[in-house]
């Protein structure tokens, strides 16, 4: 890996050409928008406890849609650019617990979940290829996850029992990937995207990490200020070891729609 990450960083300025694409010489840009993202999973052979409740079986979390505010930003001169972006999560799932927990012994009872996480990236970018038509580079950076609250509450008649899996604990991730764009002359479109994923320990987790995000952006008119995107974005994270006091084997999905106004400098 530092072999390729070092052969690119000599390759890179002699295949950079100045031009007035977004991402040519010294450029920058922000954005926020919408999310409309779908979040689901399922958590198997938790096992531990949460203050005085005991669990030990497998949660099922049914998908459910909520709408974020997505923000990012870019800047650098090319070929390198530095990336940020992020967004905040809640969302109320409903799905089963099969297991043991509290009350209930081997058996099949309905769960409610509470997911309540947050997601920033910051990343580096290095271009392999930049020319005022379409750029292609190499991508590296850490995905911080935060998972202010995942709570599950079982209950049965009159019965019920809660059990947090997380609080407040924090999940880095780092991510290697590609990224591209590509713009279509005369049209004030672009497209673009970004493929990464790793596969770490991280503070007693191993973790498994795939993200796709696809976009298209159109500059109306003869305008070189304003963006507007719409895209595509897929997350799928798995992840095995210890959170909290609970040890567990589980995977969440997000992906939707976002749409989004930027501003290009």
């Amino acid at each position: 890996m530092q072999r390729l990450a070092l052969l690119a960083l000599l390759l890179a300025p002699s295949c950079v050409i100045p031009g007035d694409a977004n991402w040519s010489d010294l450029h920058a840009n922000a954005y926020g928008g919408i999310y409309n993202m779908t979040a689901g999973g399922a958590i198997d052979d938790i096992s531990g406890t949460s203050g005085a409740v005991a669990a030990s079986g497998d949660l099922s979390i049914e998908d459910e849609t909520e709408s974020n505010f997505l923000y990012g930003a870019r800047f650098g001169f090319a070929p390198v650019e530095i990336s940020l972006s992020g967004f905040e999560h809640k969302s109320s799932h409903g799905g089963t617990f099969a297991g043991t927990i509290g009350p209930f012994v081997d058996t099949t009872v309905d769960a409610q979940t509470e997911l309540n996480f947050g997601l920033q990236r910051i990343a580096a970018g290095v271009d392999i290829l930049n020319t005022p038509v379409a750029r292609v580079g190499l991508l590296i950076g850490v995905d911080f996850f935060t998972f202010h609250e995942f709570e599950f509450t079982v209950s049965q008649g009159a019965e019920s029992r809660s059990y947090t899996i997380a609080n407040d604990e924090d999940v880095p991730v780092p991510v290697v990937g590609l990224r591209g764009d590509v713009g279509l002359p005369l049209t004030g479109l672009r497209a673009g995207g970004e493929a990464s994923a790793f596969q770490a320990d991280v503070d007693n987790v191993n973790a498994e990490y795939l993200e796709l995000d696809v976009h298209l952006g159109w500059e109306p008119g003869d305008n070189d200020w304003i963006e507007f995107l719409v895209g595509y974005r897929m997350i799928d994270f798995q992840f095995e070891g210890e959170l909290d006091d609970s040890s567990i084997d589980g995977a969440i999905d997000l992906d939707g729609l976002y749409f989004a106004i930027g501003i290009v400098f």
